[in-house]
């Protein structure tokens, strides 16, 4: 049976964004985050689209670039601190070899981020109807009201 598409103006859809807004991305089984800065980069992936658009194998892959994400900045601080230059054993200067595993692990994400169309958002279906806009204006209405500005209030 073919899914029907809500009008994006109606209360229905409304709700349903307010919903998508509060409501977070479950890591798929089997995938787990040790740090906090794992964690940060999910939310912020995962919000790329509506949490009724998310496929479980589009989540997998977002997990891996999340894994790819924390390598690539680990590695970048190391080569901030070395220099992108070092000498090596000739008493000549080399670029540095992190330059060519950080290169490396970039193109892997970029592919990776291609493979589920996460930055061509004009021509993906599943944000063509706006829920992206409408989910990002609905977060920061709960940031400034917070969620109890969501809750009907009793008339005096």
């Amino acid at each position: 049976m073919a899914k029907t598409r809500l009008d994006k103006n109606s209360l229905t859809q409304t709700v349903s964004g307010f919903q998508g807004s509060i409501a977070s991305v479950d890591v798929p089984d089997g995938v787990y985050f040790s740090t906090k800065a794992e964690e940060t980069l999910w939310g912020q992936l995962t919000r790329v689209r509506s949490v009724e658009d998310w496929r479980d194998v589009d989540l997998l892959i977002v997990a891996k670039i999340v894994k790819t994400e924390v390598d690539i900045r680990k590695h970048q601080k190391v080569l901030d601190k070395e220099g992108a230059l070092v000498v090596n054993n000739k008493n000549v200067s080399v670029a540095h070899p992190l330059v060519a595993i950080i290169d490396t692990l970039q193109r892997q994400q970029l592919s990776l981020i291609r493979s589920i169309s996460l930055n061509q958002q004009a021509s993906d279906p599943r944000t063509l109807n706006g829920k992206a806009a409408s989910n990002n204006a609905n977060r920061d209405f709960i940031k400034k009201q917070g969620v109890e500005g969501l809750l009907a209030m009793p008339l005096n």
